[in-house]
């Protein structure tokens, strides 16, 4: 399957016949298409509206390699996130979140969603048997991460499947921090599943971007609340997307090993209190289904907060993962409900042979 996967991440969508024969998809920068013979509103092509030849086979690839009938590049994860939500969601619905996800999630839940009339509730992925009681007649839509941002917890996503399956809800999960390289959501059951493509779809921290893959008419409402909101691509960035895309299979399978030696080392090492890791079966952070080992490890150190950078000789940066070992302290990039302890250090693994450089 990796190998399939490993395929449909170069080839899938490629335009045909590839304009004057390049084995690369050319950057179209025009803003403005000439309309088709009929000029149907419908067939006309613009740079905001995310249908560019770019845009185009971004989608198609991101949908092949995700089992999924469509999909649709944004300007940011972000962007997908509220294009989603706001597409799927009305006035006087609810949906259920997971407790402790990203920041950046959390924010337009609380902030902005209650402000169009939209109400949500946070709910344990590790307590399913209470997941019950969150319930409204107005639920809609249940939204959970693969990997969480920044704890790193793997919940309980096969019983949210089943749960959602059920009841008639819409099943949201953002799958930024395994890729389909490591989990794809559709096939296991989730109707949605969202990228931050600045993180492990791109690989190389030079764009920010997002991508939603669902069936064609979830993607559609997507696309076309997208328009709205002004969250298209740019062309220039989605070639870089692409290019990201054909080593994604190599970068995270190089990346989830070398975390899996670093978390090992780390839950030996005596300046270490504890490890939170995905590829750790032994963490609270591996419970429930383990569909992919991941290229972060969280680190709760015994020392003081001055120490993880010059302890860990990495640079610190608010996002990842890149070609660089980064680090990224509670203050960089977590919302406060979520974040882990002052001391606690996220460290993200360079696709390098192994997590080098070792302090002792």
């Amino acid at each position: 399957m990796n190998a399939r996967i490993d395929t449909l991440l170069v080839h899938a969508g490629a335009l045909d016949p590839s304009p004057e024969g390049a084995v690369v998809t050319p950057i179209f920068r025009s803003a403005n298409y000439e309309a088709g013979e009929e000029g149907a509103a419908d067939e006309v092509r613009y740079v905001r509206y995310s249908n560019t030849p770019n845009h185009r086979v971004l989608g198609a690839r991101l949908a092949a390699a995700e089992g999924g009938e469509a999909g649709l590049v944004t300007a940011s994860g972000m962007a997908a996130i509220s294009a989603t939500l706001l597409s799927a969601l009305s006035a006087g619905d609810h949906l259920l979140c997971q407790a402790g996800v990203y920041g950046g999630t959390t924010s337009l839940m609380l902030r902005h969603l209650p402000r169009w009339g939209v109400e949500v509730s946070f709910v344990d992925l590790d307590a399913p048997e209470t997941w019950a009681a969150a319930l409204r007649p107005t639920t809609r839509l249940f939204y959970v991460e693969s990997i969480s941002n920044p704890l790193l917890r793997v919940g309980a996503l096969d019983e949210v499947v089943s749960f959602c399956q059920t009841r008639g809800l819409t099943s949201v999960i953002d799958n930024t921090f395994l890729s389909p390289a490591l989990f794809r959501p559709l096939p296991f059951g989730f109707d949605v599943v969202l990228h931050s493509a600045t993180k492990l779809l791109n690989g190389h921290s030079d764009i920010a971007a997002g991508a939603i893959v669902s069936d064609a008419a979830r993607v559609e409402a997507a696309r076309r609340t997208l328009n709205h909101l002004g969250g298209s691509l740019d062309p220039d960035a989605c070639a870089l997307l692409e290019r990201g895309l054909k080593t994604l299979g190599l970068r995270a399978h190089r990346q989830s090993s070398s975390a899996l030696t670093l978390a090992h080392r780390l839950r030996v090492h005596p300046k270490v209190r504890r490890v939170f890791s995905p590829a750790c079966p032994t963490t609270r952070a591996s419970r429930g289904p383990r569909p992919g080992f991941k290229a972060l490890v969280l680190a709760s150190l015994w020392r003081s907060p001055t120490c993880p950078r010059r302890w860990l000789w990495s640079r610190v940066c608010a996002s990842s993962p890149t070609p660089r070992a980064w680090a990224a302290s509670r203050a960089s990039s977590c919302a406060r409900p979520a974040a882990p302890t002052p001391t606690s250090l996220r460290r993200s693994v360079a696709p390098r042979a192994s997590p080098t450089p070792w302090c002792a």
